[in-house]
Order: structure tokens, then sequence, then C-alpha cells
């Protein structure tokens, strides 16, 4: 009998199913079944999306079915702290302003969607969402508290420019960083330089029509200090800068 997941009939929690002849449900509740006095369920496994962010070793990616040790023992801890949580009385889901205003503010000290997502171990869809919270006061949808804790935990970075807040078209910044790709700087390297994300690096160069004016400073200045250097030189390996200016003429060519 393949591994499954089902609803303890004694807290509603999911449950793993082992593999014995005897099937026993073991819940972290300390409830235990078998299947003399409990009928099986249907298997509570979500469809995985396709584009889907969750990474082995976090508790959804459980919940889509995978077996690996790391992701069903993150499992067990999301649900005993849902449970100790509960008999606290604390809520599942709360209002999402606190943690759209934070992520506000982490954006406005030059962090990206992703950048954001990737220190709170989100997916960048959700952290784009709270973004686009409305005011406090208009309806929007509870999140999870999980969610808002992970998103209120991200300490608050050093603006790296003070004195140039505020959005900038993305026209130079693209330019330039095309440029490095021609030249062949990964987009890795060049995120690893500038503090960010290589996505926030390939979306400026390929599709963000704005970012913020410290970031395209800061394009601006690594430019300058790459432009004239062998990425071979600087610890790149040949393959990867070949591989970068062969997509880079690729993509010139068909503009």
């Amino acid at each position: 009998m393949p591994m499954t997941i089902s609803n303890c009939s004694a807290c509603g929690g999911q449950t793993w199913v082992n593999t014995a002849d005897t099937p026993r449900w073991f819940c972290d509740c300390g409830a235990e079944q078998t299947a003399s006095t409990a009928a099986w369920a249907v298997p509570l496994v979500q469809r995985r999306p396709q584009r889907s962010a969750v990474r082995h070793g976090q508790a959804s990616c459980a919940d889509y079915g995978c077996t690996r040790t790391e992701c069903r023992q993150a499992a067990r801890r999301a649900r005993r702290r849902r449970n100790h949580d509960r008999l606290r009385g604390l809520p599942a889901r709360v209002p999402p302003y606190a943690a759209a205003r934070w992520a506000v503010r982490l954006r406005e000290q030059g962090m990206s969607a992703q950048d954001i997502a990737d220190r709170a171990g989100l997916s960048v869809t959700l952290v784009r969402r709270l973004l686009r919270t409305p005011e406090q006061g208009q309806a929007a949808r509870d999140i999870a508290r999980t969610t808002a804790e992970a998103m209120l935990g991200i300490p608050l970075p050093a603006r790296r420019e003070p004195s140039t807040p505020g959005l900038t078209d993305s026209a130079e910044a693209s330019r330039l960083l095309a440029d490095l790709a021609r030249a062949g700087w990964p987009a890795p390297a060049l995120a690893a330089r500038l503090g960010v994300n290589p996505r926030t690096v390939a979306e400026v160069r390929d599709k963000r029509p704005r970012l913020h004016l410290d970031l395209a400073l800061r394009i601006r200045r690594l430019h300058r200090e790459l432009i004239s250097l062998d990425p071979v030189s600087q610890g790149i390996r040949p393959a990867d800068a070949a591989r970068v200016r062969t997509a880079a003429a690729r993509n010139t060519a068909g503009l």
C-alpha cells in the first residue's frame, strides 16, 4: 500500500499512514488508529502547481505528496506548531495589513519581491499579492499567521543610497546589463555583486519597466568596473561565460 495522508479522527490534523501489513495511523496529537478502527479516507494530496517554488525541506512539499524525510519532518513540525497555537487560542489566519506595510517598507529599502520571497521562504506570487494589499479598512483576504510572521521577521536592510529614493526607467540599466551579458558575465555573478537575486537581474535586463534608483546607480557602477575585465580571469567558468555570450547574441539577433 502506498504512503498516503489522511485526517486524524481525534484532532482533524493530517496523519501519515505507514505501509505495514496492518496499517496504523500515527498523529502528532498522540492518537493511533488501525484500519480496523477507522475507515480509509481519500488521500489529501494537493496538486503541485506547474511553476511551484516550493523546495524540499518545506512543509508544503509534503502536502504535495513528497515522501522525502526532510519534507515529512517539516510537515510534522508545522502540524505540531498549528496544534500548539490552537491550544493557546491563536488564530490560524490574521489580517494582512501589518505584513503588507512591512513588505512595502522592504521594497522601499531596495529589496525586490523576489528578494523578499527568498528571505521569507515564501512564493514570489504571495509577496506580490501582499504588496498589492489595499489600505487598512478596505476588504482584503486574511493570510496565514505563519506567512505574516515570516514577513515581519525580515530585518530592514540599510538603504544603500539614502539620497536616491523612488523609481526610475530601466532602459539604461537594461542596456548596461545586456552589455555585461555580451561580455560573458552571468546573472548570478552580477547579482552577487549587486546584492540582489539573480531573477532581479534578469527581470531588469529583459522586461522590468522601472527599478529603484539606488539599484540603477549600482548597476551603472558595476558596469564601469566590469566591462573591461575578462570574466574568466575573475573566477567565472569558461563554459558559463561562453553560454552567456551565446544567449546574449541570440537575444540581440532576435530584436
